[in-house]
């Protein structure tokens, strides 16, 4: 290997023609791994993830939020939805083998496997739409809630609003209005808790740990 400072080729002797060419130079070819190694760490540094690696992490994390939010308890399903980014940092962590995650890079990972976890969520509600007993299990459902709701209720006018909703509902047109307002919601849900998720995971288990002999 040539010193950094060291010309390319060494200096011709004295009174050698002007189209005489210089010798070529062999290229190391130890350096090789060096450039290449160089540009698969290069995306780390730029917050860029590998395509494939976050999609297939995000796929896993994000049926963790589908299963957890198809249990009818708010904060377990919020829990899930929170967790599935962390778990989307750790496996894109070892199926990337990338040294850091940032917590920007944590916050897209949290996204990804937050759209997934919702993309299968709207599918299975929409498949039991087909079903007409999931759909008289899901009208006597959000029945029950209004039910609860007007009885709350200490205007008269309002009343009166919620009780002609809950006729609505019972049309199928009423339901489908009520299962899109639903994933509309669910879709917010799962952003917002995934990307936080993922961020905080990200910045707790993101780094590269240093060992000490």
């Amino acid at each position: 290997m040539r010193p950094p400072t060291a010309p390319v080729t060494e200096p011709l002797p004295p009174g050698t023609p002007e189209d005489l060419q210089p010798p070529a130079e062999p290229i190391d070819d130890r350096r090789a791994p060096m450039i290449a190694n160089e540009k698969i760490l290069r995306p780390a540094s730029k917050n860029k993830l590998v395509r494939r690696a976050a999609l297939s992490s995000a796929l896993v994390a994000g049926m963790l939020a589908a299963v957890g939010t198809s249990i009818p308890i708010i904060p377990l399903a919020m829990l899930c939805m929170f967790a599935s980014g962390g778990l989307a940092v750790t496996l894109y962590r070892r199926r990337a083998e990338f040294r850091t995650v940032t917590p920007w890079m944590g916050i897209k990972l949290g996204l990804l496997s937050g759209g997934s976890g919702f993309g299968l969520l709207a599918i299975l509600s929409t498949l039991r739409l087909f079903a007409s007993s999931e759909r008289m299990e899901l009208r006597a459902a959000f029945r029950d809630k209004l039910r609860e709701a007007t009885a709350a209720a200490a205007d008269p006018e309002v009343r009166q609003a919620m009780e002609q909703f809950r006729d609505y509902i019972t049309t199928d047109h009423g339901l489908v209005i009520m299962v899109l307002v639903f994933l509309a919601i669910a879709a917010i849900f799962f952003l917002i808790f995934s990307a936080l998720g993922g961020a905080l995971g990200a910045a707790l288990f993101g780094r590269e740990t240093v060992r000490k002999d």
